[in-house]
């Protein structure tokens, strides 16, 4: 059986629907929490698949988290032997970094249920061409980047250009979280309430989040089961 090294930064964000997904194709996952151990260094030797989730880091962040540069050296190997991978978040801003472009603060903290317009690149595309050309879909970051050179554009926002792209056959940097699952934003939710990261009201408030998810939530999964089956795919193939 194949197998997927999965990467989370923090616990509580873990791959949600894409576990599932990826083992009904038969995939096996090595799911390693850098969380749990921080000296923990996962190799890619062996693996069908790269997964790095996302966290409340960020991707300049090596110094007070140094797992980063693992998940770095995690990246740049897929890329160099064409092993499907995906980032997610945080993992797609780690695989911008490493292929030369800047990871900054976006002007804009998107947070909650934001339009997606996908380009005419995505039309095409094995996983994006599964989505309309206008969605709406979860977003969690402060943090944007630049499209790195010979990366494909496949999705944006208004308020971040760029959400998602391709890298050489089966790389992919997804900004925004498909794998999502109803609990895990309520999980978020509380987490980021406490923490004061979210306003009392509008927009990137709880109340309006949780409103908004009942509202996008199985629309988002019906895209996640097409985007990520076709994922899981690429690796079983």
């Amino acid at each position: 059986m194949k197998k997927v090294l999965v990467i989370r930064n923090v616990s509580y964000e873990t791959e949600g629907m894409l576990e599932p997904l990826l083992r009904n194709e038969g995939l096996t996952l090595n799911i390693v929490d850098f969380q749990r151990d921080a000296s923990a260094q996962p190799s890619l030797d062996g693996h069908a698949g790269l997964v790095v989730m996302g966290g409340p880091m960020g991707a300049n962040d090596t110094d007070r988290f140094p797992h980063l540069v693992h998940v770095e050296r995690l990246c740049a190997e897929a890329f160099e032997k064409s092993v499907p991978s995906v980032g997610v978040c945080l993992g797609a801003q780690v695989m911008a970094k490493i292929l030369g472009s800047d990871v900054y603060e976006n002007p804009v903290r998107e947070v909650g249920w934001y339009d997606l317009t996908t380009t005419t690149d995505a039309d095409n595309d094995p996983l994006f061409s599964r989505l309309q050309d206008r969605e709406v879909v979860l977003q969690w970051h402060g943090d944007t980047f630049d499209l790195p050179d010979g990366a494909v554009l496949l999705a944006s926002s208004p308020d971040c250009v760029n959400q998602a792209f391709r890298y050489g056959e089966a790389g992919y940097a997804i900004q925004f979280h498909l794998e999502i699952l109803q609990p895990m934003i309520e999980e978020w939710v509380r987490r980021d309430a406490a923490r004061g990261w979210l306003a009392e009201d509008g927009r990137i408030s709880a109340r309006r989040i949780l409103a908004d998810t009942r509202a996008h939530m199985n629309r988002s999964m019906e895209l996640g089961r097409r985007v990520f089956r076709r994922f899981a795919g690429l690796i079983a193939a």
